[in-house]
């Protein structure tokens, strides 16, 4: 979060109201690591715009002129890793009830059931869409690489370029490729001043507390109009970067200032914070803003203990209000709702069995949701059934960036879903209908080709032992002329695996293996890249580290 020791403004509002008891040190820890790296990577231009309204902050480089968007994304974030086993109900699959017998959903209250799954009670509100078929559940979604760490797997899911060092999210490539550029109004944080990374880049995004906050701090009434008339003169004769900061944030105050004086709708949202997100994005979608993409937080939803039953617990707590405020939301958007699509997403999922505090444990696949336009309702998602045992996960067998290419493909049809999601071949799902009309023409980008083996020589020997103290080096490969000229590149990714449960640890070429990696297995994923082919990746493997001779 950016703090400005300037005077006269508006204080930070942190999420300290979320439910975080229930949790594990890990995801505490991963909040305050987002809010420190975010802080550090946007206090540049953050401490002017901050100095301007309240505690909001425009985060990279000048951006082009904003325009009306006629479709818009939302993005809401469950964090904490949400238990996807308890929001849709495999209730078809014996072992969910024989792993839970304190805290299973009983199959008669379930909602919209089918032969193999059934809602959450909690979604009551959202039953209207559901039939209407403008809700999809794809369960059994993920990361296809399993990691128990809230934190590496928010960074990881919202930067979906597995192995990449670039720090740039998929939402701010998605704005990247907009024709025209992204302009300081495309894309909008609600309920968060740390960016997170998703919209993390080279374009420009916002990010607030909440819409309230995207104002002016200084004189109100009849004197606002000159205050704001003497900072516009005040920043044309400023140096850079001020100038432009400054009045890039007077722009983006005034760009959402039809939305934030919007008379309140007769929408009945949740209290709390998802629903004062909500309602502010549906405020900016109705005024017409600009926005394209808008990205909201529920957190927290990591529950190691009290998950609870349908009379209370921290998974009613949490489910009852996500269920509401998504009801109240699309009821708020009225006609406007035509252009909306909604998509949720969490880190990774929970495990099957429950434990002895009556909560559930880090796991892997969940279901992610998507409401709104272009959907075809329904459940979706290959069902891998389920293991009555201590570390058991829901296995993925969808990968996360499948869903949200689809989405992403059907909103934009022009924009180059490789450019978005690079190294990723999509495989269609069925939940979104054909090409969104309207919008803009975007760059067209070829597809990209196969690398061709005759770019290598060689691919290299990895060097090194498989015991603590030992330098293992990475196999670098031998380019013929020809891969050469194609200029490919060589990045690295370290991973150990133990148990199925598998944990990136460095990019680096070589390195000397610490004691902590004694009893997993070693091995370096190389990726290969070149501009117009698409990426490929060799594994190599070091076996089961042992102790130093």
């Amino acid at each position: 979060m950016i703090e400005s020791p300037l005077p006269g403004l508006a204080s930070a509002d942190p999420r300290a109201a979320d439910p975080l008891a229930a949790g594990c040190d890990d995801f505490t820890a991963s909040v305050s690591r987002r809010t420190a790296i975010r802080s550090a990577l946007g206090i540049g231009i953050g401490l002017v715009a901050a100095s301007v309204f309240g505690d909001a902050f425009v985060e990279t480089a000048y951006a082009a002129g904003g325009k009306k968007a006629d479709r818009v994304l939302v993005v809401l974030s469950l964090r904490g890793a949400a238990d996807g086993l308890s929001l849709v109900v495999p209730h078809a699959d014996r072992v969910y009830y024989q792993a839970r017998p304190n805290i299973a959903v009983p199959k008669d209250k379930l909602l919209a059931g089918d032969s193999q799954f059934g809602l959450h009670p909690a979604f009551a509100p959202i039953l209207p869409l559901w039939k209407a078929g403008r809700v999809a559940a794809i369960h059994a979604t993920g990361q296809v690489v399993t990691t128990r760490s809230h934190f590496a797997a928010m960074e990881e899911v919202e930067d979906a370029d597995p192995g990449s060092q670039a720090r740039v999210g998929w939402l701010n490539r998605l704005i990247s490729v907009r024709a025209g550029g992204a302009s300081d109004t495309t894309a909008l944080q609600l309920g968060e001043t740390v960016l997170a990374t998703q919209l993390a880049g080279p374009a420009p995004a916002v990010s607030t507390a909440g819409l309230d906050k995207l104002k002016l701090v200084g004189p109100g009434g009849s004197d606002a109009a000159g205050w704001e008339k003497a900072l516009t003169s005040l920043w044309a004769d400023a140096p850079d970067p001020v100038a432009r900061g400054g009045g890039r944030a007077l722009a983006v105050a005034q760009a959402y200032a039809s939305a934030r004086e919007a008379t309140a709708s007769s929408a009945e949202y949740p209290k709390g914070s998802l629903g004062d997100a909500l309602k502010g994005a549906a405020k900016v979608i109705k005024a017409d803003a600009g926005a394209e993409v808008i990205t909201i937080d529920q957190g927290s939803w990591d529950h190691h203990q009290w998950v609870g039953d349908l009379s209370n617990g921290n998974l009613k707590n949490m489910a009852e209000p996500l269920g509401k405020g998504l009801a109240a939301f699309f009821a708020d958007l009225g006609a406007m709702d035509k252009k909306v699509t909604l998509v949720t997403i969490s880190e990774f999922g929970r495990r099957v069995k429950e434990n002895g505090n009556g909560g559930l444990d880090h796991g892997h696949g969940n279901v992610m949701f998507v409401l709104g336009s272009g959907v075809k309702g329904g459940y979706y998602g290959r069902w891998p059934g389920l293991e009555n045992t201590e570390n058991a996960d829901l296995a993925v067998t969808t990968d996360y960036r499948d869903v949200l290419s689809e989405v992403v493909g059907a909103l934009y049809p022009e924009r180059s879903l490789a450019a978005i999601f690079p190294q990723f071949q999509h495989k269609r799902l069925g939940f979104m209908t054909t090409a969104m009309t309207g919008g803009d023409t975007g760059p067209a980008t070829p597809a990209p080709k196969k690398m061709p083996s005759r770019f290598f020589s060689s691919y290299g020997k990895r060097a090194g032992s498989s015991r603590v103290g030992s330098k293992v080096t990475a196999p670098a490969p031998r380019l013929t002329a020809a891969g050469k000229k194609a200029k490919v590149k060589t990045t690295y990714r370290w991973e150990t695996v133990k148990k199925g449960n598998t944990k990136k640890r460095g990019s680096k070429r070589a390195f000397k293996i610490p004691a902590s990696y004694l009893g997993y297995s070693l091995r370096v994923r190389v990726t290969y890249k070149a501009k117009g082919y698409k990426a490929k990746t060799k594994t190599f493997s070091w076996g089961t580290v042992k102790k130093k001779k």
